[in-house]
């Protein structure tokens, strides 16, 4: 709008100098305890009034408040709105007076510097800005010397204000407007009679930027509006307005406005004919086009208005959208616009950004949106030279986001995985999914934002996934993965073969297992192991003679049975228990058995058809548990280290252990509780703690805990190795 220009065949005369109104521009109150002075300023405005009774004179002030305290400072007053008259006490002795002032709480203006030679104590500093508040420092210099400084703030006379526009609103009121002033806090309007005996005046405060004044007594004649509008469209972004004419009209004054953007500038323009080409205009908008007669003192009266649309479209009158929860994909249709050649939806999220797609029927499908959001949809035609938003739109959620901070939770010695997460809005409730190695799915629902996975299997690899369960099911969560402890080690068998030093077992593989440990100990205590990452394993350096333990297995010998193919070895304990091996030779090893049970061997042979009656009973009894539960703790300040286990025997010794890096080893021993002191920790050092309960044939031993000397705390043991194998061998 602000380029709309307009061409016309007149320029209006100038009006009569003896018809001229003078305006005040400005009366400033300064309103100082000390000074009380009155400035008035006068300008000419060139407006033209006929007044039958009067001349009015018209004025606007504005009154602001100058601050005076000081010291040697007497007094700092604003004789104009660019100046400051300061005076001050004179200083015995002083040579020279020197005067700063800064803009207080500003420092895009240079501070202003002048001095005054003694003995005069008074200065007029211009070229200030109005309506600013000032600090003014006086220092006072016996030649070169600073003796005495005083400081004051104080304020400039705001500017002038202008009036930007009048208007007569009856013949006994009128209507002013002015522009805003830096440091003004109200305005004073006068209005003043010329001539009369004796002159009027009258006056009212404003706070805001226009007022009006009534009961001003005074004849002024406004023309009708012109009659007869006609506005016709010359091209795509032309017009040409026509009226009729008005007698004693001066000029005619003609207003164009954008109807439904009302913060653009209307464009005004006066023309001494009865028509106007107005040029410029904007496609595919409406302007409301006015016409108003002017007197012959340049004052406009009512408007006569007319419409006018530039070439248009219809907007769409109905807009839907289709959401797809499984794909995300929100379609949008409206109805056809004749004239439309394309179209454009518009989704608008609640942060402001926006996805569109465009089409040239009547739908379209708008991708990418984002999981969890309200999403506002409108419709816009397109023509060749115009667009129309529709007022009609649409609301839809899309599906909502997936779960987010997905975390599990797992303890090595438990077979439970608890799958944690964080809730979301308007959820129904949660689908979590654990699947193993082999692809196997363990699903679980609940409202809550947590799911406790139970009994699950050794030695796999599980992916946890859930989402949330709405009217549109959620994205699935980024995955969390558990790898479960590796399972024991099956078949685990052990012979000495033809070599007199070595022993050499084998297992299945384990699953989850990366490598193993076989572990054997003699009847004196001692310990013989060895690792591999394979299925057997080789223990050097065992003495002949031997006689090695296990804990979960036995080995049954017998002689041979006339007739017997072969042969079921059965051990049974206390409680009925029963476990079995067989084989085609004179012995088996029996597996599963637990350690410190008291266990029946029997023999049956049997020739597929028939079975021998049981062979003599033999009692034998499995090595002892080890303890369990080993814990130590360093204790102060005696510095000495508590062992404590459980699993106690009322019979049998227990040895507790602490070996160092270097295999330095201390030792204490306890029969009668369940734990023991180690004196002398050195400090700084790690140690592996174990503890060996041997009850007068077989020894045992836990597992390896450490423990850090330097530490006040305890030290939870960690078990590094996979998988220990125990063994027994006979010679």
């Amino acid at each position: 709008m602000e380029d709309v220009e307009f061409e016309h065949n007149e320029t209006p005369p100038p009006p009569p100098i003896h018809q001229k109104l003078i305006y005040s521009e400005q009366l400033i109150k300064n309103s100082d305890q000390r000074q009380g002075a009155e400035r008035m300023e006068v300008i000419t405005m060139d407006k033209m009034w006929m007044f039958y009774s009067s001349i009015l004179l018209l004025s606007v002030i504005q009154t602001q408040q100058v601050l005076a305290a000081g010291c040697n400072i007497v007094s700092v007053t604003s004789p104009s709105a660019s100046t400051l008259n300061v005076i001050w006490s004179s200083y015995p002795g002083a040579s020279v007076y020197s005067l700063t002032l800064r803009v207080v709480n500003s420092t895009s203006f240079a501070p202003v510097v002048v001095t005054q030679t003694a003995p005069r104590t008074q200065r007029l500093i211009q070229g200030l800005r109005p309506g600013l508040v000032y600090q003014v420092t006086l220092k006072v210099f016996e030649f070169m010397n600073i003796v005495c400084t005083d400081v004051k703030e104080t304020i400039t006379v705001p500017a002038a204000a202008q009036i930007t526009s009048s208007r007569a609103l009856s013949s006994t009121s009128i209507r002013l407007e002015w522009s805003s002033v830096i440091g003004a806090d109200s305005y004073i309007l006068f209005v003043v009679e010329l001539f009369g005996s004796p002159p009027k005046s009258y006056s009212q405060t404003f706070t805001t930027l226009n007022g009006q004044i009534n009961e001003v007594y005074f004849l002024l004649e406004v023309l009708q509006p012109p009659t007869g509008l006609t506005l016709i469209s010359t091209g795509r972004s032309t017009a040409k307005i026509t009226w009729s004419p008005v007698s004693k009209v001066l000029l005619y004054q003609v207003t164009v406005r954008d109807k439904y953007n009302p913060s653009k500038a209307p464009v005004i323009r006066n023309t001494s004919a009865t028509y106007m080409e107005i040029v410029n205009l904007e496609s595919c908008s409406t302007y409301t086009v006015g016409v108003s007669s002017v007197n012959i003192f340049l004052l406009p009266g009512e408007a006569s208005n007319v419409m006018h649309t530039t070439s248009s479209i219809d907007p769409v009158t109905t807009v839907s959208v289709d959401y797809s929860c499984s794909s995300g994909l929100a379609t949008v249709t409206w109805d056809l616009v004749f004239g439309a050649n394309m179209y454009r939806a518009v989704a608008v999220d609640s942060t402001g950004g926006s996805l569109n797609c465009t089409s040239s029927s009547t739908s379209c499908r708008i991708p990418m949106l984002k999981c969890g959001e309200k999403y506002q949809v409108h419709v816009t035609a397109i023509s060749n030279d115009c667009e129309i938003t529709s007022n009609a739109t649409f609301l839809f959620e899309t599906v909502p986001c997936a779960p987010a901070n997905p975390t599990t939770s797992h303890k090595c010695s438990s077979n439970v995985i608890v799958f944690s997460w964080d809730h979301t809005n308007k959820t129904f409730y949660y689908e979590a999914m654990a699947v193993d190695n082999t692809g196997k799915t363990t699903a679980c629902r609940t409202e809550d934002n947590a799911c406790f996975f139970t009994n699950t299997d050794c030695g796999q690899f599980y992916t946890f996934t859930v989402y949330a369960v709405s009217e549109c099911n959620s994205e699935v969560s980024k995955p969390e993965f558990v790898s479960t402890s590796p399972c024991l080690p099956s078949n685990v068998m052990t012979g000495a073969g033809c070599h007199s030093d070595m022993l050499i077992t084998t297992w299945d593989s384990a699953a989850g297992a990366l490598s193993y440990t076989v572990e054997a100990r003699d009847n004196t205590g001692e310990t013989y192991n060895c690792t591999t990452s394979s299925n057997s394993c080789a223990v050097n350096g065992v003495p002949c003679g031997e006689h090695l333990s296990v804990q979960d297995s036995a080995t049954v010998t017998w002689t041979t049975s006339i007739g017997a193919i072969f042969y079921i070895a059965v051990a049974e304990d206390g409680n009925g228990n029963s476990h079995s091996c067989n084989s085609m030779g004179t012995n088996c090893l029996i597996k599963g058995l637990r350690c410190g049970q008291n266990y029946t061997a029997s023999v049956i042979g049997t020739n597929l058809e028939c079975n021998s009656s049981a062979s003599n009973e033999v009692t034998f009894t499995t090595a002892p548990c080890p303890p369990t539960n080993v814990e130590a703790f360093r204790v102060c300040p005696s510095n000495h280290a508590l062992i404590v286990w459980q699993n106690h025997q009322p019979t049998g010794v227990y040895t507790a252990t602490i070996e160092d890096q270097s295999r330095a080893q201390l030792t204490c021993t306890s029969n009668a509780v369940n734990n023991c002191k180690i004196p002398s920790l050195v400090c700084g050092k790690t140690y592996n703690v174990t503890v060996t309960y041997n009850d007068g044939n077989c020894p045992s031993t836990s597992t390896p805990i450490t423990m850090d000397s330097g530490s006040t705390l305890r030290t939870l043991s960690v078990q590094m190795m996979m998988i220990v194998v125990s063994y027994i061998s006979q010679n």
